[in-house]
C-alpha cells in the first residue's frame, strides 16, 4: 500500500484527503491547525505531531497550503527528513518565477518534486472530479501520474517549462475572478433598474456567457481583429451599462470602458471589441 502523508488540510486539501482515505490509501496528515485535521483522523488518518515526522517514511508527499512562502517554509522542514525516493506533490497555487525556483532548489537536492495546481473545489476535491495540471521534466509527470490520476477527473501535462502549470492556473483564476466581478456589476445593474439580482442572474440560465470565452480567446490570440462585434458598437452598449448602474458602485466595468476608449484612440473603433488586447499579442 503507498504510504502518502499530506500537509495542509484546508478546504481543498481536507477534500484530497477525504478521497484518498475512502479508496483506502494509508495517509497520515499534519495541519499548522490541528484541530482542522480531527474529522480527517475521525475518518481513518493518522496525524503527525510535526511535518518532518508525517514524512519520515512515506512514498508521496502532498502539499495543499497558503502561498509560495508556506511551500518554501514547509519545503525547509520535510526535505531533511524525506526518505529517497519520496515524491513531492505541490498542490499550492504559486507564482511562476516562485514555482520555478523550487524546481531548481529541489533537483539540486536530488528531491522529486512536481507542481500540481488545480482547478477544484472542496467538493470537486472529495468526488476527484475536476482538473489538475502539471508541468515540468516528462519523466516526472509519468511518473507522477498513478498517484495524481484518482485524485480529479483529469490530469493535464501542460508542458516541459517548469512554471507553465502556475501560469496556467493563474490564467484560470484570472477569468473566474473576472467573471465574479462582471456578475457583481450584473447586479449592480440591476439595482440600478429596480430589479433584484435574482431576476438578472436568469439571463444565464438561458445564454451560456462561458461557451464564448474559448472562441474568443482563440481568435484574439492570433491577432484576428476582424468585426463580429465592433469596438464603437461596444463602447455604445458600455455607456448604456453604466448608466443602467446609476450611482451604484461597479467593480470592472469602468476599467473596460477606459480600456476600450484607449482603443478607439489608437485607431480600433471599426476592429472587434477583441481589439482592446491588441497590445498584447
Amino acid at each position: 500500500m503507498t504510504r502518502i502523508a499530506f500537509l495542509g488540510t484546508g478546504l481543498l486539501g481536507s477534500g484530497m484527503v477525504e478521497a484518498m482515505l475512502r479508496r483506502g490509501c494509508a495517509v497520515t496528515v499534519w495541519n499548522r491547525t490541528a484541530a482542522k485535521a480531527e474529522r480527517l483522523v475521525a475518518l481513518g488518518a493518522t496525524r503527525a505531531a510535526t511535518p518532518a515526522e508525517a514524512v519520515a517514511s512515506v512514498d508521496e508527499v502532498h502539499l495543499a497550503l497558503s502561498d509560495d512562502a508556506a511551500v518554501d517554509a514547509m519545503l525547509a522542514q520535510i526535505v531533511p527528513a524525506l526518505p529517497a525516493n519520496a515524491l513531492v506533490l505541490d498542490h499550492t497555487t504559486t507564482a511562476p518565477a516562485g514555482t520555478a525556483a523550487r524546481y531548481a532548489a529541489m533537483a539540486a537536492r536530488g528531491v522529486a518534486f512536481l507542481h500540481a495546481p488545480v482547478f477544484m473545489s472542496p467538493q470537486m476535491c472529495r468526488d476527484a472530479s475536476g482538473l489538475m495540471l502539471t508541468s515540468g521534466p516528462e519523466a516526472l509527470h509519468l511518473r507522477a501520474t498513478p498517484a495524481l490520476a484518482p485524485m480529479t477527473g483529469k490530469v493535464w501535462y501542460a508542458g516541459p517549462r517548469v512554471e507553465q502549470a502556475a501560469a496556467f492556473k493563474l490564467f484560470g483564476n484570472a477569468m473566474i475572478f473576472a467573471m465574479t466581478a462582471g456578475i457583481a456589476d450584473v447586479f449592480a445593474m440591476a439595482q440600478g433598474l429596480g430589479m433584484t439580482a435574482a431576476e438578472a442572474a436568469s439571463v444565464f440560465q438561458q445564454f451560456n456567457v462561458g461557451s464564448v470565452v474559448g472562441m474568443r480567446a482563440e481568435k484574439m490570440a492570433r491577432g484576428d481583429f476582424s468585426a463580429s462585434f465592433e469596438l464603437t458598437m461596444a463602447r455604445k452598449d458600455m455607456r448604456l451599462m453604466l448608466e443602467a448602474a446609476g450611482r451604484e458602485a461597479l467593480a470592472i466595468l469602468p476599467s473596460i470602458a477606459a480600456r476600450m476608449d484607449e482603443a478607439i484612440a489608437r485607431g480600433h473603433g471599426a476592429d472587434d471589441l477583441g481589439s482592446i488586447a491588441a497590445g498584447s499579442v
